[in-house]
């Protein structure tokens, strides 16, 4: 099975869904995690919930929680409505603010996967301002604490931590419950040796290990963040950077799926 894990979902999401099937069943993708933001032009939760309720063979939901303003009970609502999974961008404080952790708490007692948007963040004012965007909020480091203090939480960090790319790679090695996905700009503007480079404990397996028996790329999942239009060209990347390092079997299958059918408890 092969599973887009970052994608988004548009506000007028029926007819989008509909090109999303097509251009899934052409390329091979089985299912996608949809997320939801706050709204416009994004959908918003109650959007999401529908769109899952409709389409729930092929797609997966990550409820849209804002960090500083929702509470534990907006992911009670999530679960309840049939979300698998949970999205945090634009947070009022430190991802690892006190303040969040009987959120994260929450989404551990769930096993509901957290999908933490980390590193650079495109600019849209006046929505910035009003919301209080900032990216130093959103660094990879701030998911060390969180990792340690749910163990149970499966965290996938967005973008391998774009620019944060060693402090991403070394979270990986360390924590059994940190993912990451290659999404974003990162396989655009480095080669696939670079992804290598920072992982490099795939090559020095007596130094690299951190207590957990999990082979070093499959700490990634395969993800898109993009239109349908340009899904075909992120798998072209995905498969670059596998050939290029010359992954094994295991590897592609748990990058492309494997890893993600399990952190989201889904059956082929």
């Amino acid at each position: 099975m092969i599973i887009d894990a970052h994608h988004h979902l548009p506000a007028e999401w029926e007819p989008y869904v509909e090109k999303l099937r097509t251009e899934c069943q052409r390329l091979g993708i089985d299912r996608v995690a949809v997320g939801a933001l706050n709204g416009p032009p994004w959908a918003g939760n109650e959007q999401l919930v529908e769109a899952i309720r409709q389409h729930g063979d092929f797609l997966t939901g990550l409820g849209f929680v804002r960090l500083g303003e929702d509470s534990p009970r907006t992911v009670d609502d999530l679960k309840a409505t049939g979300c698998q999974g949970v999205k945090f961008i634009w947070p009022l404080k430190n991802y690892d603010d006190d303040e969040f952790m009987d959120i994260y708490g929450r989404c551990e007692l769930y096993k509901m996967p957290a999908l933490f948007h980390l590193g650079i963040v495109s600019r849209k004012a006046p929505q910035d301002r009003l919301m209080d965007v900032s990216m130093a909020r959103m660094q990879a480091i701030f998911l060390d604490r969180i990792a340690r203090r749910f163990p149970e939480l499966p965290i996938i960090g967005a973008h391998l931590g774009n620019p944060d790319y060693h402090v991403a790679s070394e979270l990986a090695r360390m924590h059994p419950n940190i993912f990451f996905d290659l999404t974003g700009s990162t396989l655009k503007k480095k080669p696939p040796e670079f992804i290598g480079e920072v992982f490099w404990w795939a090559a020095n397996e007596q130094y690299g290990k951190m207590g957990h028996e999990l082979p070093p790329y499959q700490k990634l999942v395969f993800g898109t963040d993009v239109s349908v239009g340009l899904m075909e060209d992120v798998l072209s990347d995905y498969q670059r950077v596998m050939e290029t390092l010359q992954m094994s079997k295991a590897d592609r299958t748990a990058i492309m799926g494997g890893t993600a059918a399990e952190l989201f408890r889904l059956k082929a």
